[in-house]
């Protein structure tokens, strides 16, 4: 006479739930939401296996509050971006122990040229041995040739958009310029600036010209003061921007961080056994 395993004496019921095993559950349970707000090219599959690898290979968003990790992930589906953290649409930012939605350069031309306002956008990086020469005014213009094989260090970034109707703008940062944007933020020493300087340079030359640019830009381009200015903020149900009172600046992750996330990992251990 056989007897059945109840679910208390199955190894699996016995096996704790991991941080990242009780997220991936979370978004799992997200996907009717995701759903809702993804456009049709996107997946809620693909976005919950997209985000799951960007949070795996920045562990330190599983010790920030989840809330805010999932809030970030939903606003990555708000926009239609993917938050892979290597083609540049997108990135999940530990911050300030919350977690903080930040578009690449390549979300922004995404965001542009899906509003159909749009003709065309690009944004460049000009070296030292480029030529490049660039006037304002009346007779404005803007050349730009890339130098052939080792083109020296960066000197410049520019941003041109071309609209629907016929027209244009564009505008022009020295490295200088860039480098002084990046220091005023608080996720200047983090990695996305360190191993993606030059798509953050062009995101910044975009964000320059984005009062010019379909609302989307503009939103984006609003959460990015909001940060620089010490602000954590969001894009909620209906698309809009949210911006919370000012926290520290430091990027850090607090005791009090580390312990809510643990209690989350443990109500998620009790509900699988």
């Amino acid at each position: 006479m056989t007897q059945a395993v109840t679910a208390k004496e199955s190894p699996a019921a016995l096996k704790p739930a991991t941080p990242i095993d009780s997220v991936r559950s979370a978004l799992e349970r997200m996907k009717p939401q995701m759903a809702m707000a993804l456009p049709k090219h996107i997946t809620p599959d693909r976005l919950v296996r997209v985000a799951m690898t960007a949070i795996q290979n920045t562990p330190k968003l599983l010790e920030c509050d989840r809330t805010s990790l999932f809030a970030a992930i939903m606003s990555c589906c708000q926009l239609g971006l993917e938050p892979d953290g290597l083609l540049g649409q997108a990135y999940l930012i530990p911050f300030a122990g919350r977690v903080q939605f930040i578009a690449g350069y390549k979300g922004l031309i995404a965001l542009a040229r899906n509003s159909g306002d749009v003709l065309s956008i690009s944004a460049h990086e000009v070296c030292a041995k480029d030529q490049f020469d660039y006037e304002f005014g009346l007779a404005e213009r803007c050349v730009h040739k890339p130098a052939s094989g080792e083109r020296g260090e960066i000197t410049h970034f520019y941003a041109i958009a071309r609209f629907k109707d016929g027209g244009h703008h564009w505008d022009v940062l020295t490295k200088a310029d860039v480098d002084v944007i990046r220091s005023r933020s608080p996720g200047k020493n983090s990695d996305v600036w360190k191993n993606h300087y030059v798509e953050m340079g062009k995101k910044t030359a975009i964000r320059r010209i984005a009062k010019y640019l379909p609302i989307s830009v503009q939103r984006i381009a609003a959460i990015d003061d909001a940060v620089e200015a010490g602000h954590y903020s969001s894009v909620d149900s209906h698309g809009d921007v949210v911006i919370d009172a000012a926290i520290p600046a430091q990027d850090m992750i607090t005791d009090e961080v580390v312990a809510n996330a643990a209690k989350a990992d443990a109500l998620a251990e009790f509900e699988a056994a």
